[in-house]
């Protein structure tokens, strides 16, 4: 299951890399200005990666309280990745590049979608298991981990996102069907 859908991702995006440089060699190829906004982003995804690490990081040596704050970090910094995402459309958009205005527009947009999409797909569990590991009493968070259930986001590719990026989880071989994020919000819970 999760190693065919990280293959099938993989593949897509060596599909998409290998038509970009393929494509590039056209007669029609007109390369856009890209919005200087997509530097700050990259920083912006950085630090929420960095955030994610330091979340994990600070649960393992047993502070929760860096834990949970560096695990918020990492949920605003996708949802301001996201914001610059859609910043960068709009410049681009004022400037009368739209996807089918060329080649190059067709992959910017298409490119920046899909990981778009992804990054959406992480902040699904994350929205749920921050507040759940800041109010640590919740029901969700027993015995030391929070549970997220496929059946309950509605789509197992959502849960398989959440594995993916959520690094550091677990697939529980005795049920296919839940995701469970460890070590992060289990060492973020511990003791409580």
């Amino acid at each position: 299951g999760l190693w065919m859908f990280l293959a099938t991702v993989a593949m897509l995006f060596a599909a998409f890399a290998s038509a970009y440089i393929v494509r590039r060699s056209g007669s029609d190829w007109v390369p856009i200005n890209l919005p200087s906004i997509l530097w700050l982003n990259t920083l912006v995804l950085v630090a929420s990666s960095a955030a994610l690490e330091a979340g994990h990081r600070s649960g393992v040596r047993g502070q929760r309280t860096g834990s949970r704050v560096a695990l918020a970090a990492s949920l605003l910094l996708g949802v301001g990745f996201l914001a610059g995402q859609v910043g960068a459309w709009r410049e681009l958009m004022d400037a009368k590049v739209f996807m089918p205005s060329s080649p190059h527009s067709a992959f910017f947009y298409m490119l920046t979608g899909a990981h778009g999409l992804h990054v959406v797909a992480a902040l699904g569990p994350g929205a749920v298991a921050v507040p759940a590991n800041f109010l640590a009493g919740a029901a969700d968070v027993v015995a030391g981990h929070a549970e997220l259930d496929a059946e309950f986001l509605g789509h197992e590719a959502f849960a398989v996102a959440a594995r993916q990026h959520f690094r550091h989880q677990v697939l529980d071989p005795c049920d296919s069907n839940r995701v469970h994020l460890w070590p992060a919000l289990h060492s973020a819970t511990k003791g409580m």
